[in-house]
């Protein structure tokens, strides 16, 4: 693998860029404000901030991580409350994998195996980019398995210890089915760490759910894992003070993966909640649960965030995708599945239960809404157009539709190209892009403040993929600044406050194939998580939205639409 190190951005270049971001969400007294804490900053303590960064950048290098590979983890490990209602994230995926029933769910299980498999190996080959660069493997780990253990203030990544041999009969290995609420051991794999045939597959699937066990709704076998860590760290040593239980702790935690396999059919939406947000769909705190429903074509991933993001998700769903399954005969003496319940004392019992449905009320706050807009044809198209621009472009003109106002958005961008790289955050609110905006809206725009707005986005691409953006830098300032003693005002501009303040937390792994949509919580009580995915003849935003607090979730899904219309009928009077 060659991969590049994480480079420290230019001091002066980020500042610069960071006040650009902040000018369209502030007034001018907030803005001169934030230029002045930015000069002082840049005259005083932020250049020793800067030589102490690169250092550190040195030594983080040389270890095989980067500077920001450290703190963005313990950002993630650091959150006390439930994950599936903070930072995990519930994916629809594609796949060809026959109709649905017990051979499709099968299938899903197969392919997942052999490609988490193919890691626990170390046989994954190396991933590209679209331009050929070799990207970090780095986030590819939790295919293995292990878990995210709760503790009481910083959480831990435990990895699974296997055999060194592969002929061990400890090398065999197990993933979890979950179905109607409880929890089943089933093995997935040869001694050496292939998956098992197929039929195999199916038939352990199959004695699974033909078991005649009434479904668990009052506390599912997962649902200490959707309490918040500072709950859950307590509760899990109580549990695990158990010999029994502290043995089903460190198998679930050896698990490859587990997999939820649901019975009832549903609407797309629904199925999106449950799987992100409704307790029992998973072991939120492992790295992946697959789900699969036996009467309906859902297919999805319920992910903990902390040590991978959505373009490896990607890659792996498309890689099961990729999968030729053999023509192979069941094993005549495979294992059957084996129930794992939990000894719970009746006081620790009632303390879950009540743990339970305080998160139950909070998760029934959370929904989806999707909207789709059409699109002009790439052939209507008087130059070439940028699907993100147009589609950040459309969720801005309906912000200032809706509010009469811009406030920050936040863009991931994948940066795996770099050495144990995450994503960097790209801030498509520009001063050209609000300019072009509000024009439109008065019906004053014109090609060149549409082009202006698309350089300046094209402008933030091109510096988020080559490491050059704002927010991470300015993490690792504040981080140096922590290390270094050496406090400074500038963290507290409230420009800085402002761009960070995400009322929209926007994210798009480009097509509906293999990931179609996700679901995750917003990030702000008032705001949306919106994910966005470019369809052949339109766009489809799916709005994650809080029922308590999000502002006016209709008149901005509402606008959305009425936004594509009024920005694409603009575009169409370009072409003539």
């Amino acid at each position: 693998m060659s991969v590049k190190p994480l480079p420290v951005p230019p001091l002066e270049e980020t500042l610069q860029r960071m006040l650009s971001a902040v000018e369209p969400l502030v007034d001018g007294a907030a803005l001169e404000r934030t230029r002045r804490d930015a000069e002082a900053f840049r005259t005083g303590e932020g250049p020793r901030l800067q030589a102490a960064l690169e250092e550190f950048a040195r030594a983080e290098d040389a270890e095989g991580r980067s500077w920001l590979s450290r703190e963005w983890l313990d950002g993630y490990l650091s959150v006390r409350t439930p994950l599936p209602l903070t930072t995990n994230v519930g994916f629809q995926i594609t796949g060809d994998f026959g109709a649905p029933g017990l051979g499709r769910a099968a299938e899903l299980v197969y392919r997942a195996a052999w490609v988490h498999l193919r890691q626990v190996r170390g046989e994954t080959p190396q991933e590209v980019d679209p331009r050929g660069n070799d990207v970090s493997m780095s986030q590819w780990e939790c295919l293995t398995g292990g878990v995210r253990h709760p503790r009481a203030e910083r959480d831990e990544i435990r990895r699974p210890e296997r055999a060194a041999s592969s002929g061990s009969a400890e090398a065999a290995e197990e993933i979890g089915v979950i179905h109607r609420g409880r929890l089943y051991a089933l093995t997935i794999s040869t001694r050496d760490r292939q998956p098992l045939p197929l039929r195999t597959v199916a038939a352990g699937l199959r004695a699974v759910v033909e078991r005649d066990e009434p479904r668990e709704t009052e506390l599912p076998f997962g649902a200490l894992s959707y309490l918040g860590s500072e709950t859950a760290a307590p509760l899990l040593e109580k549990l695990t003070s158990n010999e029994d239980n502290a043995e089903i702790y460190d198998r679930i935690s050896r698990m490859v993966f587990l997999v939820n396999v649901v019975g009832a059919r549903a609407e797309v939406v629904e199925h999106l909640e449950r799987c992100a947000f409704e307790v029992g769909q998973a072991w939120a705190y492992k790295p992946i649960t697959y789900e699969v429903c036996l009467e309906d074509p859902w297919l999805a991933m319920h992910v903990e965030h902390s040590t991978v993001d959505g373009a490896t998700i990607l890659a792996v769903a498309g890689a099961m995708q990729d999968v030729t399954i053999p023509d192979e005969a069941a094993l005549p003496d495979a294992p059957q599945p084996a129930a794992i319940t939990w000894e719970l004392e009746p006081q620790l019992r009632d303390e879950l239960v009540a743990r339970v449905a305080q998160y139950r009320t909070e998760a029934a706050l959370l929904g989806v809404h999707r909207v789709f807009v059409p699109r002009l044809h790439r052939a209507e198209l008087p130059f070439r157009i940028s699907d993100d621009a147009a589609q950040q472009f459309i969720m801005l003109l309906a912000q200032l539709a809706t509010y009469g106002t811009a406030r920050g958005v936040y863009e991931a961008v994948d940066m795996r190209e770099f050495q144990a790289g995450r994503t960097e955050c790209l801030r498509p609110v520009t001063p050209q892009a609000t300019e072009f905006a509000r024009a439109l809206l008065t019906g004053e725009a014109t090609e060149e403040l549409f082009t202006e707005a698309l350089d300046a986005h094209r402008g933030w691409v091109k510096a988020c993929k080559n490491a050059r953006g704002v927010d991470r830098h300015l993490l690792g300032l504040a981080m140096m600044a922590r290390k270094t003693g050496e406090l400074s005002e500038f963290f507290d501009s409230p420009g800085i406050a402002a761009m960070r303040h995400d009322f929209l937390s926007t994210t798009s792994i480009g097509g509906p194939d293999p990931i179609v949509r996700y679901a995750f919580a917003p990030t702000t009580p008032e705001g949306f998580g919106v994910t966005y995915t470019t369809h052949t003849d339109g766009y489809e935003f799916c709005v994650n939205y809080r029922r308590d607090s999000s502002e006016d979730l209709e008149a901005f899904a509402h606008n959305l639409t009425v936004s594509a219309e009024t920005f694409w009928g603009f575009v169409k009077g370009l072409a003539g």
